[in-house]
């Protein structure tokens, strides 16, 4: 997955943020991308980082956009949007209205940080697989674009897997709920 990463990295550098203005081109490449991605998780993975890409630059021009009814930089970057959507929409990942901002994504980020810290301290007790916990944790930073609810929910349906299989104990996946519980209690009301 890192490679498909610096792929779409590289492909938001090149496409977002020099040649936004030549959307149909942009999106064009995209489709040429995503084609010889076979892997559908890899297709979103992909999808998202260039979508986070778009949004940033886009929020970022309408700080100074002066036009914004018919500015043709806010159409081609809604146009990218409209696009990017469609495909992870054709995916099964439809975005919702509770996306997170990047602030919200950096305190769930350090709070999985702190549960891995945590788990740290116990794993030669637990006798727990950390390895398998922490890809699965970390797995977790990539599906933000599910939305809030439907995050916190693919993070409690891990963790009852990690349970079933055995990975986690009861206790250390409570310890899990509790840490990440603030972020829970707000997205499930």
């Amino acid at each position: 997955m890192e490679y498909i990463k610096k792929r779409a990295e590289s492909f938001a550098r090149h496409y977002i943020e020099i040649q936004v203005d030549e959307h149909k081109n942009v999106i064009s490449e995209a489709k040429s991308e995503l084609y010889e991605i076979k892997n559908p998780l890899d297709k979103i993975t992909f999808l998202r980082i260039i979508l986070q890409t778009n949004e940033k630059a886009y929020q970022k021009h309408l700080e100074v956009c002066t036009n914004k009814d018919s500015c043709s930089t806010n159409y081609d970057h809604e146009s990218i949007h409209y696009f990017l959507a469609k495909e992870l929409d054709d995916l099964g990942i439809q975005l919702n209205e509770d996306q997170f901002t990047r602030e919200e994504q950096i305190v769930a980020d350090n709070k999985l940080d702190k549960v891995l810290e945590e788990l740290e301290k116990i794993k030669a007790g637990q006798q727990i697989s950390y390895d398998d916990l922490m890809a699965e944790l970390n797995e977790l930073k990539d599906f933000y674009i599910l939305g809030k609810k439907k995050w916190y929910q693919l993070f409690l349906g891990k963790t009852a897997e990690m349970v079933i299989g055995g990975i986690i104990s009861e206790t250390v996946s409570k310890e899990l709920i509790s840490v990440m519980g603030n972020i829970g209690q707000k997205l499930l009301r």
